[in-house]
């Protein structure tokens, strides 16, 4: 659950601790220019104290895991306010879908999971338990490796319910998912402990497909 209890400051200096060292230089380079677009990011990376690039870093994404959902959905408003990266592993999620030749609902169910569990950041080091990867699935209960829940397109095969390294139902495997309601088709696949909060994405999710899905290749 996400709560955060200490300032934002104090919140942001943590999380820094969480960043790679590197070594120091006598003239650190410029960070890049912010993108046109991921104005969401970059706000709630402002909030935080941390420079707004608009650019994914350990910091950030460790902040964005903790957020509490009313701090999300003010910040990502609309699909523009996704940052580079996550809009890569959200178009990903779309395009093992198009493999497939899933229906577009079946597309947005996947779209309402990953934003929901990881805002499209995909987790290297585990932040609850040894939850991984945009759909925060667990080595421990059974959807594979920490490379593979961590390999976007392996990841979102196993979602869908596609042969996979998982041995566990995933969404072509839950009978009637395409009439169940959007959220709960969710939590049939991902048994979280808290199961109504993936319904609220589901308009972010459609007005992202509907924005992404047209340029996107197909994943096989």
């Amino acid at each position: 659950m996400r709560n955060n209890r200490l300032p934002r400051r104090t919140l942001a200096a943590l999380a820094a601790a969480f960043l790679l060292a590197s070594p120091a230089t006598a003239h650190a380079a410029a960070p890049p220019p912010p993108p046109v677009t991921a104005q969401g990011l970059r706000a709630f990376q402002q909030s935080y104290g941390l420079t707004p690039t608009g650019l994914m870093d350990t910091a950030t994404a460790h902040l964005l895991k903790t957020a509490p959902d009313s701090e999300l959905r003010a910040a990502f408003a609309d699909p523009s306010d996704l940052g580079p990266e996550q809009l890569a592993h959200a178009r990903t999620v779309i395009g093992v879908g198009k493999g497939a030749d899933l229906p577009e609902q079946g597309q947005v169910i996947a779209l309402m999971t990953a934003m929901q569990e990881s805002t499209f950041v995909n987790y290297t080091t585990p932040v609850d338990h040894d939850s991984l990867g945009v759909f925060q699935q667990r080595p421990s209960m059974g959807w594979g490796t920490p490379q593979q829940i961590t390999h976007v397109p392996t990841a979102s095969k196993s979602f869908y319910g596609l042969p996979s390294p998982t041995s566990n139902p995933g969404l072509l495997q839950i009978k009637d998912w395409e009439s169940m309601e959007p959220g709960k088709a969710c939590q049939a696949v991902q048994r979280s402990a808290h199961p109504d909060r993936y319904a609220q994405w589901e308009q972010f999710a459609r007005d992202l497909l509907k924005r992404e899905g047209p340029t996107v290749e197909p994943v096989g």
